[in-house]
């Protein structure tokens, strides 16, 4: 079969079987294309994969870890308070055994004197018979008592030997020495300066808010993955799967928990020394506006509302209301207490320290 085309400068034929060799040429170099194009892409999927996997393996690393630190400087806490109050109370019950022997020997010594006196005034042997059994007595008790309080020592001493342990490790925890002239003061000064720097944490947000897969945009300029223009990105992001649990991160109230354009379900909290901080793209508020939070309370669920490409959190950590970078302060805790003073240098705290003194 042929085909005929005619047109102003003339006619052309052309066969089926030409025609048919084309058109299985065309589907050929088609097929390569899509072959060579899909390989690559499944090959550049997997990689992305790999590195996902590893992210959230290093971030849940860090969280737990994070975690225990915190749970374990508690509890050693809890064990040195009860250790010092045993030492107090043995300490007091020492004092009232020595004000006891104190009473005695005055006795010891008005008897004697008494018995002296009774010998040089009567001669009477009873009387005298009778006070050196009384004299007899009492030193009986007197040494009994001795006894006990060795005792009392002994146990006194083992304590101090266990308080002072504890409180060299509390100092390496804490990363402080006390000079060599503390001394009987050094529980007290680190007892102040322990619960001074819990107080610290508790009202100053840190650590992390959530349990997060991986950190998908940093505190900074960045391109807006839904406006296409460079922009300043006054968070961190953490992507997450939806209804991951939201923590707070230091005592305070919620100030917000509303939607609010794109951020979605959004809450904010008010914490002390003019820090706040905000999470947005939630999926479910747990408080309310006015209530009173604690560190470590559940606050929300994460979602994916509001102008969001995926599930994640939106998290800022502001001071004085400007948004600053919340990675120094999702990595200090006790232990690297002393760091974010000198490496945060947009807070005052100079002013915090003149309000409470730090150290």
């Amino acid at each position: 079969m042929v085909i005929t085309l005619t047109t102003g400068t003339g006619s052309k034929q052309f066969s089926m079987s030409k025609l048919a060799r084309f058109c299985a040429l065309v589907m050929f170099f088609l097929i390569v294309f899509y072959f060579v194009i899909s390989n690559w892409l499944w090959v550049q999927t997997s990689d992305d994969l790999h590195e996902l996997v590893q992210s959230h393996e290093s971030l849940n690393g860090q969280y737990v870890e994070l975690l225990g630190t915190q749970q374990t400087y508690e509890k050693e806490l809890g064990l040195l308070s009860d250790v010092f109050d045993k030492v107090v109370r043995q300490r007091d019950k020492l004092a009232l055994e020595n004000g006891r022997i104190e009473i005695l020997n005055n006795s010891l010594s008005v008897i004697t004197v008494e018995r002296d006196q009774l010998i040089e005034d009567t001669g009477s042997m009873s009387a005298l018979e009778n006070s050196l059994h009384r004299t007899r007595k009492e030193r009986d008790d007197l040494q009994v008592r001795n006894g006990k309080i060795e005792r009392i020592n002994a146990t006194l001493d083992k304590n101090l030997l266990e308080l002072d342990k504890s409180l060299d490790d509390l100092e390496r925890v804490l990363n402080f020495q006390l000079p060599a002239n503390a001394g009987g003061d050094r529980f007290e000064r680190l007892s102040i300066l322990t619960k001074q720097r819990l107080f610290l944490l508790n009202s100053i947000p840190n650590g992390l808010p959530i349990k997060a897969i991986r950190v998908s945009d940093g505190f900074g300029m960045r391109f807006h993955p839904i406006k296409k223009v460079r922009t300043m990105h006054r968070g961190i992001d953490y992507t997450v799967l939806k209804g991951t649990a939201v923590y707070a991160p230091a005592n305070g109230v919620v100030s917000f928990a509303e939607r609010r354009g794109g951020s979605g379900k959004y809450i904010k909290l008010s914490h002390n020394f003019g820090f706040e901080t905000s999470y947005s793209h939630l999926n479910k508020y747990l408080v309310e506006v006015g209530e009173y939070v604690l560190k470590g309370q559940k606050i929300a669920e994460s979602g994916n509302t509001g102008q969001s490409t995926g599930p994640h959190l939106h998290y800022e950590l502001l001071y004085l209301s400007k948004a600053i970078d919340p990675a120094d302060f999702t990595a200090w805790n006790i232990a690297s207490f002393e760091k974010i003073f000198s490496k945060v240098e947009t807070v005052k705290w100079a002013s915090l320290k003149n309000l409470y003194p730090l150290n």
